[in-house]
């Protein structure tokens, strides 16, 4: 029996489109300056990931009172979608004096200021089994970057202790789909299909 899942089963990338074309240059020089190992910024960025929160799912009810003061809920009304908390956090390691987490803010910043650039299309989370198999994708769509937490330097401490900030992104949307595999053709079913079929003069879910 598993009694336990495994926290580090999971694959996320930034998209290429997460930073501009007009500053990679730049960026670029940094990390040669610097003797970073990777070929792009973004895979750099990507390799100082260290945690993700998915959001949490939160249906609201409402209540009625009936005769002699007696309370009964109802699970309330309105897109399962903004059932979600609606944002993305992901910490990050501070690396190479925190050559990671300026680099976000400059990204952020770019964002900001781009009035072309409204949203980013899509995130991709991807969930893997005990194997290494992908299991099911976490779609978050029109992303928005939205704050990033502070950072701090201080000369009167000294250790070799981890440090981290988060970045926090809002969505629009989100889905998660089940990757399967029927007769080695890939199919992938949304968590939020629900199949309806006509039985019997009414309507029945499967």
């Amino acid at each position: 029996m598993r009694i336990s899942s495994q926290s580090n089963q999971f694959i996320f990338n930034f998209p290429l489109d997460f930073i501009e074309s007009s500053i990679i240059e730049q960026f670029h020089k940094l990390m040669d300056k610097n003797f970073i190992p990777y070929d792009t910024v973004t895979d750099f960025l990507n390799s100082t990931i260290k945690e993700i929160v998915i959001p949490n799912f939160t249906i609201e009810v409402v209540e009625q009172t009936l005769k002699r003061g007696k309370k009964v809920a109802w699970k309330g009304v309105g897109s399962v979608f903004d059932k979600f908390n609606n944002e993305i956090d992901i910490t990050f390691r501070s690396v190479d004096s925190h050559l990671n987490y300026f680099i976000l803010l400059q990204i952020m910043t770019e964002f900001y200021e781009n009035v072309q650039k409204h949203q980013i299309p899509m995130f991709f989370l991807q969930i893997l089994d005990k194997n290494g198999d992908l299991i099911y994708t976490i779609l978050f769509r029109e992303v928005i970057l939205k704050s990033t937490s502070e950072t701090r330097l201080t000369y009167n401490v000294i250790d070799i202790n981890e440090k981290t900030f988060s970045l926090t992104f809002r969505y629009n949307f989100i889905d998660i789909r089940w990757e399967l595999d029927d007769n080695d053709l890939k199919t992938s079913k949304s968590i939020f299909d629900i199949p309806i079929i006509f039985k019997k003069g009414k309507l029945d879910k499967i």
